[in-house]
């Protein structure tokens, strides 16, 4: 069986609501932990403060920004770390539910209200882990012995005999791990597939065609009339952060 590493998660609570920054701050630790997925949480009166923070280099992989707040507000924040090249999972937080469909313009990945419901926080939170953060390396058994790989230096991964076959940027190696199995350890934001049995790195996707994908490097792989139209879809959301 395929091995992966839970990451400590570093996140980001903001709110100038001095309660509700402390309950959400509280629940998100109470979630993670209960998952068994190592965190560290901190916590910000003020998106000023947050957005000082990451340009001094505090790095988070998500945000629980709340939406209405005085001086910088949540959304605008949001907005600045997407123009700074941030990807930031982001989740909001408001009162104000006809905010609702901003979150679409910072690609916001949900959206909650207050007051804060714990099963909805801990999905939105599974998700925003699954998706942006999962382990970006594997510890996979192959032909060469136990070997570490990068997630972000798979191309394409396919069925191969018994196992699969991962085309690497510095070649192919195969392993008994099944493409099913390999498919739930990588992240799901960077993976998708293009054909039942192949599943793409969207990173390296360079040109899309009606029948066919090219990568960067040149190779061609096939894309099935039954997935054309979710692979654009996660291409489009892919490269929109």
């Amino acid at each position: 069986m395929p091995e992966h590493r839970k990451p400590q998660l570093q996140v980001a609570v903001c709110d100038d609501e001095a309660a509700d920054r402390q309950q959400a701050a509280a629940l998100t630790r109470e979630i993670l932990s209960a998952e068994g997925l190592s965190c560290s949480v901190s916590d910000y009166a003020s998106a000023a403060a947050l957005l000082s923070a990451i340009q001094n280099g505090a790095q988070f992989q998500i945000l629980v920004l709340d939406v209405m707040m005085d001086g910088l507000d949540g959304m605008e924040l949001a907005a600045a770390l997407r123009r700074l090249g941030k990807r930031t999972a982001i989740i909001f937080i408001s009162s104000n539910r006809e905010m609702a469909l901003r979150g679409y313009e910072v690609s916001a990945a949900r959206y909650l209200a207050k007051p804060i419901q714990p099963g909805q926080l801990r999905e939105a939170l599974l998700y925003c882990y699954q998706t942006f953060c999962a382990s970006r390396e594997l510890l996979l058994s192959t032909e060469k012995g136990q070997s570490r790989l990068a997630a972000d230096d798979i191309l394409y991964v396919e069925s191969w005999e018994r196992g699969s076959r991962l085309q690497l940027t510095s070649g192919p190696i195969t392993t008994a791990a099944k493409l099913s199995e390999l498919a739930e350890l990588l992240p799901q934001r960077n993976f998708t597939f293009c054909h039942r049995t192949i599943l793409v790195n969207l990173a390296f996707i360079k040109h899309l065609r009606p029948k066919e994908i090219e990568l960067a490097g040149g190779s061609i792989l096939p894309v099935s009339k039954y997935r054309a139209a979710e692979l654009k879809k996660r291409l489009l959301a892919y490269l929109g952060g």
